[in-house]
């Protein structure tokens, strides 16, 4: 490669400086780090009915730098707690004489009942999240709209952010790679929903569905690449059986020749029960070479495993009476 050809490689000097900060001066709502204007942000509410996508969008914006931290709990241990504070809502819901406190204790209540159902019934995995926002500009006024921006967002998709008053510095240390986790922002933040909430609002988590073995099947709506191996079991795929769902014209027929395809070349044995004769060709195919059974008709329609045997090389051992039943296939 000459010398021109090299491309010149682009800096990201927001996430330099905070890595390597040159200066830190810390106020009640925000900081100076160097010459950048920062505003750390915590996620305190979450959406009860998330649309698919959602959390990407609060994560994904320009300016800023995410951090989302997450710890598996024990789903005993949390239903008895939820147990406790639906409780405790109920009580506030028929006590409270405000009107939009008994809004609240109502909804908050219904959205732990969902989640204990869900639970249940769908034996879910629970986790405890907290994400933490921090907006970064080195222009004033470009700062301000960014955090006006980021707050609108999250109000859209349904989340709600505190600023992190007086904890400036504790958030910069949460969000930072080189610090651990501060206790006292997780006690203000983290959040139990259930791990396919998240999944869906950040798709690429999922890698398009991506077992990391098998076989290229495509891509999502979201561009991630769909990595398929029918035989690989976990606790929530216990066998090899799919379905293929979809409009005319949607691509079923080119999904299941592709899987076919696929399965064979990994020395699968397939067997296809073609009422139509859609894959006649392909099996006759030059790639694949197998066998095409007619059994359309009344005639040498028997497949009888216990006696085929080779067919025979010419027409004269055809015409051959045995009496012994066998089917040529």
């Amino acid at each position: 490669m000459k010398q021109n050809e090299f491309e010149e490689l682009q800096i990201n000097t927001a996430l330099q400086a905070a890595i390597t900060p040159v200066g830190l001066e810390f106020n009640r709502n925000d900081f100076m780090l160097g010459e950048y204007f920062c505003r750390v942000y915590t996620v305190i509410s979450y959406p009860s009915n998330p649309d698919y996508g959602w959390y990407s969008k609060l994560t994904n914006l320009p300016g800023t730098i995410v951090a989302i931290n997450y710890e598996p709990i024990d789903n005993g241990l949390l239903l008895a707690n939820m147990s406790k504070n639906i409780t405790t809502q109920r009580g506030i819901q028929l006590s409270t004489k405000d009107s939009l406190e008994r809004q609240r204790a109502e909804k908050s209540a219904d959205d732990q009942e969902n989640a204990m159902r869900q639970m249940d019934q769908n034996n879910e995995t629970m986790g405890v999240w907290n994400t933490t926002i921090m907006v970064i500009s080195n222009d004033e006024d470009d700062f301000r709209e960014r955090c006006t921006r980021v707050v609108s967002l999250a109000n859209t998709v349904g989340c709600r952010l505190r600023v992190l008053a007086n904890l400036q510095k504790e958030g910069y240390q949460h969000i930072s790679p080189t610090y651990p986790q501060n206790k006292e922002i997780n006690e203000i933040s983290s959040r139990a929903f259930p791990l396919s909430t998240f999944v869906g609002g950040f798709p690429f988590a999922a890698s398009g569905f991506n077992d990391g073995s098998g076989y290229y099947l495509g891509k999502d709506s979201g561009g991630g690449i769909i990595l398929l191996d029918l035989w690989k079991r976990e606790k929530s795929r216990t066998n090899s059986n799919i379905t293929i769902i979809g409009g005319t014209g949607t691509g079923k027929s080119t999904a299941t020749k592709h899987i076919v395809a696929s399965e064979y070349a990994h020395g699968t044995k397939i067997i296809i029960i073609d009422p139509e004769g859609e894959y006649k060709d392909m099996c006759r195919g030059e790639f694949f070479d197998g066998d095409w059974i007619d059994v359309a008709g009344g005639r040498g329609g028997l497949i009888n495993p216990l006696q085929v045997r080779p067919a025979p090389k010419d027409e004269d051992d055809k015409n051959t009476s045995d009496n012994d039943g066998i089917q040529w296939l």
